[in-house]
């Protein structure tokens, strides 16, 4: 492949040439990226991007990115380079009106006046990349954002440029994983360069994060991420960016609205309604009614909780609109044809360490403890290697305090319910916020 790094260079100067004759006014920024990356855990920049050379298209609108990524974003990355990726300082203006957390400007700085153009526009934050610009092409553009009061992500790709960075006193490195003169990418990358990074210097993780399993093998030796491609073309943007944080969350037994707006703010994938009538958590369907909708509003993946012997399950759920079924105990083989497309989750029961088979049609499966809503756990080890725990929920008896354990057993998702109630149906908010906080993985400074 052509260097295409190379070619965006060249017109980029081009352009940057063309119209830095005219001063540019711009006040100083008090939002800053890196005491927001700087808190315990891994942290998260997403980006808004609409199309890239390597192949990329964005599937969602700029709009319904911010949407997403606002509960759970530490800042929002804009990429601001029109000819190859469709952007502009306009698209960085349209996130600052809906975002009030740092903003990255992302575009292929070749001159100080770009950063002055992006802090007018509401940028908190430029990038200067080593491969683009020379030291004293690198200091002059640093210089200008520290006037500014903006932080600086230097991004590097080797030991070399990783050398020169830290020469010229970058206090953030983004380590970028992508070879931007081919467009391959080798997440070993930040894995080599990291190291080498002096404990006072953040570290980014640049390019190749598309899922879960990304964040957890490069979280010990970064402090936060940059991602944006998986998320733009995620089928649901606002599920993908809550799993990269935390995993797949569902919050079981919901019965106010509250808590499940609660639940969204913190990073829930989804969200559970009983309609099993002997639990203490069943909600009538006029009550689910008004939940699913504020669950729908919210961006959150409805599942309503079923016993196996009711012949309303299917009714139900198309009457509500809900996105999922649970059933435990048998499932009827029809079940699968009536739910119309909708996911359907066999319960699995784990009875004095022994697996009850699993249901049949299911779409994925739940763990549980015995016929579930116990507050039980199990032993973990009895599912070790069983096929179906990387598309599985476990539940039973998780909470705050062993959740971070929990999700180191392997399943695709967390599901809980009384672990982090007052009484059951009603969610305690701290208990909540400190699952979501275990759930959230160690990063370089933590370790």
């Amino acid at each position: 492949m052509a260097d295409v790094l190379a070619r965006i260079v060249a017109r980029k100067r081009t352009e940057v040439a063309a119209r830095i004759a005219e001063p540019i006014a711009a006040e100083p920024t008090r939002r800053s990226l890196r005491a927001a990356l700087a808190k315990p855990g891994a942290r998260f920049i997403m980006e808004v991007k609409r199309r890239s050379p390597s192949g990329h298209a964005a599937r969602h609108s700029l709009e319904n990115a911010v949407r997403a990524y606002a509960p759970v974003a530490d800042a929002i990355s804009v990429l601001t380079d029109e000819a190859d990726f469709g952007g502009s300082l306009e698209d960085l203006r349209a996130v600052r009106a809906r975002f009030d957390g740092p903003i990255l400007a992302k575009d292929f700085v070749v001159h100080p006046s770009q950063v002055r153009e992006a802090r007018a526009a509401g940028a908190d934050a430029v990038l200067a990349m080593m491969s683009v610009l020379d030291d004293h092409e690198a200091a002059a553009v640093m210089h200008e954002a520290r006037e500014l009061g903006m932080d600086i992500i230097v991004e590097v790709h080797d030991e070399d440029e990783l050398a020169r960075a830290l020469a010229l006193g970058a206090d953030i490195v983004g380590i970028n994983n992508r070879d931007l003169t081919s467009l391959s990418i080798d997440l070993s990358v930040t894995e080599g360069l990291a190291p080498k990074v002096p404990d006072n210097v953040l570290v980014i993780a640049e390019s190749g994060i598309s899922g879960r399993s990304d964040v957890t093998r490069l979280a010990p030796y970064v402090d936060a991420f940059l991602v944006g491609s998986a998320l733009m073309a995620a089928d649901d943007i606002g599920r993908a960016t809550r799993s990269l944080v935390h995993g797949q969350v569902k919050i079981c037994g919901l019965t106010r609205v509250e808590d499940i707006a609660e639940a969204a703010r913190l990073g829930a994938t989804d969200v559970g309604f009983i309609f099993h009538a002997a639990s203490p958590r069943r909600t009538t369907a006029e009550q689910a009614r008004i939940l699913i909708g504020a669950a729908r509003n919210a961006g959150l993946r409805s599942v309503g909780v079923f016993s196996g012997d009711d012949p309303h399950i299917a009714d139900t759920a198309r009457l509500l609109g809900l996105d999922a079924v649970q059933v435990h105990g048998s499932v009827d083989p029809t079940l699968t044809t009536s739910l119309a497309g909708r996911d359907l989750i066999g319960v699995c029961a784990i009875r004095d360490g022994i697996t009850d088979p699993p249901p049949a049609c299911s779409d994925r499966l739940l763990f549980d403890s015995g016929d579930g809503g116990t507050g039980q756990s199990f032993d973990w080890g009895v599912i070790d290697g069983h096929p179906a725990l990387a598309t599985a929920f476990l539940a039973g008896g998780i909470n705050p305090a062993n959740v971070a354990a929990a999700a180191q057993v392997g399943a695709a998702g967390i599901d809980l319910s009384s672990g982090i109630e007052t009484a059951p149906g009603i969610k305690d908010h701290d208990k909540m916020a400190a699952l979501f906080a275990a759930l959230r993985p160690a990063a370089r400074s933590d370790t």
